[in-house]
């Protein structure tokens, strides 16, 4: 939450209710929105020509003051005067009402027009891979290139990533990260029923958790004790404490900067930090469209581990599709080596004995590439199944007497043949 945010709430008794009404058990709703609604109310207090809310709202209230009538003209004032976008200044007049419906002020809302939410003053755009590497070489701290290639090869939502703990994320994979996202206090979720879940999963790229794993480092060898319920993204001091949006947003306003495109649109940069999301959305190539936006949080949420467990190696597979597409600096080997680790994944969850795993793995390894690799494999593997079963005929005798018509269909199907009948229900068979 931002410091104003905070000062606020601790000066004054009427702006402290909207806290306690978003962000409390009942609704567990974002610091971030709590901070806007009172921005909204700061501008309108000082539009009224007041020091303070609570002088504001007790003229309000002994009616000295219109409260309707001042709402509406502060609306033009905010879009003509201070020359605010639409959808920021809705923003004021949600958090203006907010405080007024909480604090007994009554305003007839239906006679207020509220700007349009379909105007659009501000343009932006995904990064390129080009603009990613510039704002990357111009990136000093390990935290910062993690955050650029973690968001952007994740899809998360900033805010959501920079909440994110170190034990939210499993490490134990050959290439890429899972990271959960549980539902919890200021992360936005799907709402609709049964749909909205507990938590979703999604992945960073190989080069996203090698650039984490440096990070982790450097925060261990700063002195910093790092534990699963530590941030996985901190602020400057090593001392395991969150950073905020707030404070990274400027940390991404001096990169943009030193990288040379902090080309503005009106009010926001071009590249603004949420368009790490927008990247990750159109580099999702050749990728089921219901996988990504699971990833992203739209949809498809999950109730529980177990059944997302159930699915992970499709999850992985869609993921792997996508990963030379998200990666930013890419390696001509790097979708060969991909596609092997899907292959050896799904031979995995085919039952293959750990020496037919060996086996693959070292056909994989010399092969120039993975469809070389399946045909060679299954080449072997069927010279291995001829050997087994000439084995399993040699060590059975060649004549044999079966009794009963079972024992008689299942040596047939054994590869016998019938050379006659007996009595008592009894077959002579050769081999």
């Amino acid at each position: 939450m931002r410091r104003f945010a905070r000062e606020y709430i601790e000066k004054y008794p009427s702006v402290r209710k909207i806290n306690e009404a978003i962000t409390g058990s009942r609704r567990m709703g974002s610091e971030k929105t709590v901070s806007n609604y009172i921005n909204g109310i700061s501008r309108f207090v000082m539009y009224l020509g007041f020091s303070d809310p609570e002088t504001a709202l007790t003229a309000m209230l002994e009616c000295k003051v219109d409260a309707g009538a001042k709402v509406d003209s502060f609306i033009d004032y905010a879009l003509d005067k201070m020359e605010r976008s639409h959808k920021s200044v809705r923003l004021y007049v949600y958090g203006v009402k907010k405080w007024l419906d909480l604090n007994g002020v009554k305003v007839d809302w239906a006679k207020i027009e509220l700007p349009t939410a379909t105007e659009i003053t501000e343009e932006d755009r995904a990064p390129t891979k080009e603009e990613l590497k510039k704002l990357l070489n111009h990136a000093t701290r390990c935290r910062d290139r993690f955050v650029v290639l973690g968001d952007s090869s994740s899809g998360l939502r900033i805010g959501t990533f920079l909440s994110l703990k170190v034990g939210d994320i499993d490490l134990n994979y050959p290439d890429v990260a899972r990271l959960t996202v549980e539902r919890k206090r200021g992360r936005k979720f799907s709402n609709k029923g049964r749909a909205a879940g507990r938590f979703f999963c999604t992945f960073i790229s190989p080069e996203a958790k090698a650039a984490l794993q440096e990070y982790l480092a450097e925060r261990e060898n700063a002195g910093e004790i790092i534990t699963p319920e530590s941030p996985l993204v901190t602020n400057y001091t090593y001392k395991g404490s969150f950073i905020g949006i707030a404070a990274f947003e400027k940390v991404w306003a001096r990169l943009l900067k030193k990288a040379g495109l902090n080309e503005k649109a009106n009010y926001f940069y071009v590249l603004h930090v949420h368009t790490l999301r927008k990247y990750f959305r159109s580099n999702c190539i050749g990728v089921d469209a219901s996988y990504r936006e699971r990833w992203m949080g739209h949809q498809g949420l999950y109730l529980d581990m177990s059944y997302f467990k159930a699915e992970e190696h499709l999850h992985l597979a869609e993921y792997r599709k996508a990963v030379p597409h998200l990666s930013v600096y890419a390696v001509p080997t790097e979708e060969k080596k991909l596609r092997s680790q899907m292959l050896l994944d799904f031979a995995r969850l085919q039952g293959y004995e750990p020496n037919q795993l060996r086996k693959l793995e070292e056909v994989l390894a010399r092969a120039k590439d993975p469809d070389e690799a399946i045909t060679e494999f299954r080449k072997l593997k069927d010279d291995a199944e001829g050997i087994r079963t000439r084995e399993i005929q040699k060590q059975q005798p060649k004549n044999i007497i079966v009794k009963g018509d079972t024992e008689l269909l299942k040596k047939l199907e054994d590869g016998y043949s019938l050379v006659q009948s007996l009595d008592d229900d009894k077959f002579l068979m050769k081999l």
